[in-house]
């Protein structure tokens, strides 16, 4: 017998554990394939919180401020997201960068990832790396989407190797001292608006997309390939289903 030839480029491309077995050689064959056959680069836009990593990098940062004052700001922020989800997050969005410098928000982020690694309630996912690492080779246009403040986010996307311009989150103007002013501008990154400002920014719709909730179905229902973190939504996955998107359970994906 001659030597055993070597496995498909794809079947070799995404090697960290938890994928569901399925899922993984669909996303590789995804990787491989979709750039050879695209006039221009592929778009893949990524949610960042509970997608890139597992928690949420902006109620973390509340968490902290809150040990730090005698106001209850998480008491605050569910109040506002069980009034009006939409409202809640810009709220919020003021209350982590309204006041202060972009360097101050991005040292934030980057201190708020440390201590929750630490704490337990953070962690950047390895396989979500490993797969926009893997993008970047084979000629995709990688962004992030998310409802978090666009500069919070900015620093930490950097180390899944996504470039700051190409994170879109909530922006708050600046004022003459340099320092972030109260009040989210349009378009504001929820829902449609992820959408919205994706097709402003980068002139096209997701040919892939990733997503773990409600705030992500319109980048979902846009792609032509769409991959849902299930968090125990059934209705969500009842619709990931229907339109025969990727599903894959967060409990096994590191």
């Amino acid at each position: 017998m001659g030597p055993s030839l070597p496995a498909p480029l794809s079947e070799r491309l995404l090697t960290q554990p938890g994928w569901d077995p399925s899922v993984r050689r669909g996303l590789a064959r995804m990787v491989c394939e979709i750039p050879s056959v695209e006039q221009s680069l592929p778009i893949a836009a990524f949610d960042f919180d509970e997608t890139c990593i597992r928690g949420d990098l902006s109620e973390t940062l509340l968490a902290h401020l809150d040990g730090e004052t005698s106001e209850d700001l998480v008491g605050a922020y569910t109040d506002a997201v069980r009034r009006d989800v939409r409202t809640g997050y810009t709220d919020l969005v003021d209350t982590l960068v309204a006041g202060r410098t972009e360097s101050e928000v991005r040292a934030l982020a980057l201190a708020t990832l440390s201590r929750g690694i630490t704490e337990g309630v953070l962690a950047p996912r390895e396989t979500i790396r490993e797969l926009i690492w893997a993008m970047h080779r084979h000629g995709w246009q990688v962004w992030v989407v998310t409802a978090s403040p666009e500069p919070l986010v900015q620093p930490v996307a950097e180390r899944f190797g996504v470039h700051p311009h190409r994170v879109l989150g909530m922006r708050c103007r600046k004022d003459a001292t340099g320092r972030y002013v109260a009040g989210v501008t349009e378009p504001v990154t929820y829902r449609q608006g992820k959408l919205d400002a994706l097709v402003a920014a980068a002139g096209a719709s997701p040919c892939f997309a990733a997503g773990d909730s409600r705030t992500d179905d319109a980048l979902l229902r846009s792609a032509r390939h769409s991959l849902l973190f299930d968090r125990g939504d059934r209705d969500m996955r009842l619709e990931a289903e229907e339109a025969g998107w990727w599903i894959q359970t967060t409990e096994s994906i590191q």
